[in-house]
């Protein structure tokens, strides 16, 4: 069976998401966050004492993205674009949008915001972020006119991949920097019964 090391509001998220739209079973390890503080134990699975990590037998994989196109390519390939498919670029394109363009900003803000110091410099920093957050959400806005979901016309992995941070834009009040047609398509993916059953999981 695969055990997956989990903590709540992590990029593990996804892994869960997956392996719920698939309705895979797995033994889930729940950890504190950050996990490398608080279980040092964890660190022999990881030593990065990041979260996820997939354990499959001898195969430990650390990279949220890396563990949901595991599973998806052993357990359910609908969730990819194949190679030669139609829209196969774009699927690549938005699956690390999500991780890569979008993660950036909202990581900076969860960093800046876990020391929980104020001042000048400190509200700066978090403007910025904000700002950037901001921007860089105009070209989701832009590529759903006339999309339900981000490429091949149907639910794929890409839309795990950006659901994430937009779970955490939702956490963090920045719903306001969402147009329309994101929010729309924020609220499709959360609704899911696959996302429901995983952001339960403590």
């Amino acid at each position: 069976m695969l055990t997956l090391y989990h903590a709540r509001h992590t990029r593990s998220l996804r892994v869960l998401w997956t392996l719920e739209e698939l309705g895979i079973k797995a033994e889930v390890k729940s950890l504190q966050f950050p996990p490398r503080k608080l279980q040092p134990d964890y660190l022999s699975i990881n030593p990065t004492g990041a979260v996820p990590a997939l354990v499959d037998g001898d195969l430990v994989l650390t990279e949220s993205l890396a563990i949901c196109e595991y599973i998806a390519a052993k357990h359910g390939p609908s969730l990819l674009v194949a190679p030669g498919e139609a829209d196969r670029v774009q699927f690549l394109q938005w699956l690390w949008y999500g991780e890569s363009t979008l993660m950036t900003p909202l990581s900076r803000m969860a960093t800046v915001g876990r020391l929980q110091r104020q001042g000048p410099d400190i509200d700066a920093v978090m403007a910025d972020a904000r700002d950037n957050a901001g921007v860089r959400l105009t070209s989701l806005e832009k590529h759903l006119e006339g999309r339900e979901y981000l490429a091949a016309g149907r639910f794929t992995l890409a839309d795990i991949s950006l659901g994430y941070p937009l779970y955490l834009i939702g956490l963090t009040g920045l719903d306001h920097l969402l147009g329309p047609r994101s929010s729309a398509y924020r609220n499709r993916l959360h609704v899911r019964p696959a996302f429901q059953r995983a952001v339960s999981v403590p």
